[in-house]
């Protein structure tokens, strides 16, 4: 096997720690391996999504990103039919429905990914 090394905060590795466990997981390797496949599966499911769909996308960053965000949401208007905007202690949150060509949505998520510091999750329907 291969050995990787990762870099969160001690605060995201003691929630970590703490879902594995109560998810039954006997070691954090193990949980990272599942994570990280069903990270791989989702992906490759969205991937090879044809046609037209609606994704709901659910966004949370600091408020210093605020332009970053709206301006990638600002170039995938057309794709927007709703969205919502709130506060979460010193967080903006956004949940977003887009709706349109899977290849166009992929590319509205792989935006929004891109940007360093965003936390997001997306369903795609």
């Amino acid at each position: 096997m291969v050995v990787i090394s990762v870099s969160i905060s001690a605060k995201e590795l003691k929630e970590f720690d703490d879902v594995s466990r109560s998810l039954g997981f006997s070691s954090r390797s193990d949980a990272v391996r599942s994570a990280l496949h069903k990270f791989v599966m989702m992906s490759k499911l969205a991937e090879t999504a044809e046609g037209e769909g609606f994704y709901l996308v659910s966004l949370a960053y600091e408020e210093k990103k605020k332009h970053q965000v709206m301006e990638i949401l600002h170039n995938h208007s057309d794709m927007i039919k709703s969205s919502l905007h709130t506060h979460f202690d010193d967080r903006c949150v956004e949940q977003i429905v887009a709706v349109g060509e899977y290849g166009r949505l992929r590319g509205f998520v792989e935006h929004l990914s891109a940007l360093k510091d965003i936390r997001y999750s997306v369903t795609m329907v």
